[in-house]
């Protein structure tokens, strides 16, 4: 039996110390251990940004800031918010254990990223561990999103389920019965995970003074990738990323979430500062540099790179035609309003101004068979491909047809929502006596139905059940068990709430005393005896 763990592990998360505690308390109790240590019983410690930091601090006698910088993954969490006010409410948060605000704050709910909630261990490391320590536990970057490799072994990292249905309130530590053997990651795995291990000692030590899109802008612009104008060559650049990262999501079990497989997120965060999951930034840091360091010194080591000036309000349209009816070019007219050519002259088509067009290129047939292929929903980028031109050309000529851009999202919509009604109606003829609780669990079409067409998905579900018959329990051979317990007890007890809850705190010995008998005599001997 280990003592108390008041001591702190090489890279041990905070769930890994409640769990040695847990199993070196004589209860053998979540409730017990949950009480003691948070003064709560339900309470269930996120694997990688937990609450109660501060009963964690008085447990292993260090600093609350020691313990949120070394057992959670903080660091990398607050990489990702942009807004210091949000920081300091999150940390206030983690220190009081208020959970549910915590995960607000942090901004993992808002990413609509699932990484699900698991417990994640390398079979290496255990024995490792168990040959230093004599005990293997959870380490702290294993718990981190975006790592599935062992940073250390290169090895993939084993998954437990931690939420409902998995863990939940229970503790534990890995065993090789539960880790396995160990599987060789993919190269992508290996240079990401080890991106974010660099990433949380980097920022242990020091945070970022100058803006992330700052620097997006000097890398970018130092590879290539920007223009002269300060816009992205997104072809390229996307190219080049499915290139870097294909291998995070073309295997059956996806090392990262799907949504983040086309890298829409990019010229977000390169043009704008704002709150968004970290692992946004780590994939576009470790593809443009090698190391956090090198990154955050920027392409070449320049400490203070020019910051960009703030974005411009659009003009008005009014003041945009006025100068174009007073002659104005729209060159003239761009110069003046201080804002893209571009703009100006889909304002124009859209009101139906006659402007000088250079369309060398396009002639109105090429024009009438764009707007039939963006009228029937084609994608720009094969439209653009069709007819060798650009997107932005086939975007112009989408934005000159008044209504056509809302009639080609009415189509996507549309079409989603029959491809989102398949999927419902196909679960249904696979799994035909699943319940609506669990259709909701499994099938992935429900939520977006609820959101989107309600009275349909309602139709196809099946009657809510009521009154489920359940098996009867078993209230002798429950009484039983509980005696069983009693008799193993030790120590001293106060009260007959106490003895209950040293056996589970199901409130049987105070509550249910008529279905209890024998262990309530024998606890009542316990109270006599003391």
């Amino acid at each position: 039996m280990h003592r108390l763990p008041t001591y702190l592990l090489k890279d041990e998360s905070a769930y890994s110390i409640v769990a040695r505690t847990y199993i070196a308390s004589p209860h053998q109790s979540w409730k017990v251990t949950n009480h003691k240590l948070f003064g709560s019983e339900y309470v269930r410690l996120n694997s990688m940004l937990p609450g109660h930091i501060d009963d964690l601090a008085k447990l292993l006698n260090k600093p609350s800031a020691e313990v949120r910088l070394c057992c959670t993954g903080h660091p990398l969490i607050a990489l990702g918010i942009a807004k210091k006010q949000v920081l300091l409410e999150m940390m206030r948060h983690d220190v009081n254990g208020d959970a549910s605000n915590l995960y607000h704050d942090s901004r993992l709910a808002a990413s609509k990223l699932s990484f699900g909630n698991s417990l994640k261990g390398c079979p290496l490391c255990l024995i490792e561990d168990e040959a230093n320590y004599g005990i293997g536990y959870w380490h702290t970057i294993h718990q981190c999103h975006g790592v599935c490799s062992c940073p250390k072994h290169n090895v993939k990292l084993v998954a437990l389920t931690a939420g409902d249905g998995g863990i939940n309130h229970h503790y534990i530590l890995p065993t090789p019965e539960i880790l396995g053997p160990p599987v060789t990651s993919n190269p992508a795995e290996q240079k990401l995970s080890n991106f974010v291990w660099q990433l949380k000692q980097y920022l242990c030590k020091q945070s970022p003074i100058i803006a992330m899109s700052a620097l997006y802008k000097n890398w970018l612009n130092a590879l290539g990738y920007l223009t002269k104008g300060g816009s992205i060559r997104w072809k390229r650049l996307r190219a080049d990323l499915n290139n870097c990262w294909g291998d995070l999501f073309n295997s059956t079990s996806p090392s990262l979430p799907l949504e983040l497989s086309d890298f829409k997120f990019v010229p977000s965060i390169v043009h704008h500062d704002k709150n968004v999951h970290y692992i946004k930034h780590t994939l576009l840091m470790s593809f443009l540099s090698q190391s956090p360091k090198s990154f955050f010194d920027g392409p070449m080591r320049d400490n203070n790179p020019t910051t960009t000036s703030t974005k411009t309000p659009l003009p008005n349209s009014t003041s945009v035609l006025k100068l174009l009816d007073n002659g104005s070019s729209m060159r003239q007219t761009a110069k003046q309003l201080k804002c893209r050519v571009g703009y100006i002259k889909q304002l124009a088509l859209r009101e139906g101004r006659n402007i000088e067009r250079r369309r060398q290129f396009i002639t109105s047939d090429i024009e009438r068979a764009i707007w039939l292929k963006a009228f029937i929903g084609e994608h720009r980028q094969s439209i653009a491909d069709a007819f060798n031109l650009s997107v932005g050309a086939v975007e112009a000529i989408i934005q000159s047809h008044y209504g056509l851009a809302e009639w080609r999202h009415h189509l996507r919509m549309a079409k989603r929502k029959k491809q989102e009604q398949d999927k419902l109606l196909d679960y249904l003829v696979k799994h035909p006596a699943a319940s609506r609780t669990h259709i909701k669990q499994d099938c992935g079409a429900y939520m977006w139905l609820y959101k989107h067409d309600r009275d349909w998905l309602y139709k196809q579900l099946p009657p809510a059940q009521t009154n489920i018959n359940k098996a009867p329990i078993n209230w002798p051979g429950r009484d039983l068990v509980v005696l069983a317990q009693l008799q193993s007890l030790e120590g001293n007890y106060a009260s007959m709430s106490a003895i209950d809850r040293a056996v589970g705190g199901h409130s049987w010995l105070t509550k249910m005393k008529d279905r209890f008998p024998l262990s309530c005599a024998y606890a009542k001997k316990i109270l006599l005896s003391e």
